[in-house]
């Protein structure tokens, strides 16, 4: 029993997981763990081949990632959209330096620098990205009032929030709001 590690890119939630997991299953593999970004899998012999491993990953918009670089660009992609998800920042003090230098354990001169080149964009402005398209989310729930939104994605006041979803999206928060049909990113997209 041959057991290895596949890097996928485009996981973003919990049902990519679940996706994954059945894809996998389906094809003869014994599926061990899957979190975003990655699977760990046994096989007998060489059925099936990573080639028709990534051709079922492919039909439903999944890739293998093959070399190192990508790998850790993925990691840095799907640490921080776990972050996100987990309802963490509200109360975190760690800064997204510390959380990326201590989740991926590299420095994170390193890591910015490969993820700047890689994807022409810092991982600064990345991040805001993944905030502000969270910020739509919950903006379209209209469960929380936009305070408490700028709180639980680790803003310090509302200002701030909703000068970044300006710049981000043309327009404020109340006027996304109103919108009749409000425009979101997948998050593989960003």
């Amino acid at each position: 029993m041959e057991k290895f590690t596949l890097h996928i890119k485009n996981m973003v939630c919990d049902r990519c997981e679940m996706v994954i997991e059945t894809a996998l299953t389906a094809l003869g593999l014994e599926v061990e763990e899957v979190q975003l970004g990655k699977a760990v899998v046994s096989r007998n012999g060489d059925h099936p081949s990573l080639k028709e491993i990534e051709k079922e990953l492919q039909r439903f918009n999944f890739d293998l990632i093959k070399d190192d670089e990508a790998i850790l660009v993925e990691q840095v992609k799907t640490s921080l959209i776990d972050w996100i998800s987990s309802g963490e920042l509200e109360d975190s003090e760690i800064s997204l330096s510390d959380f990326l230098s201590k989740k991926l354990t590299k420095s994170y001169a390193g890591i910015s620098r490969l993820f700047s080149k890689k994807e022409e964009l810092t991982i600064e402005k990345y991040f805001i990205r993944l905030k502000i398209e969270k910020a739509k989310e919950l903006v379209e729930y209209d469960k929380l009032s936009f305070s408490e939104i700028a709180y639980m994605l680790g803003y310090k006041n509302l200002q701030h929030l909703s000068r970044q979803f300006k710049e981000i999206t043309g327009m404020s928060m109340s006027e996304y709001q109103k919108l009749q049909e409000p425009e979101r990113k997948s998050l593989d997209k960003i």
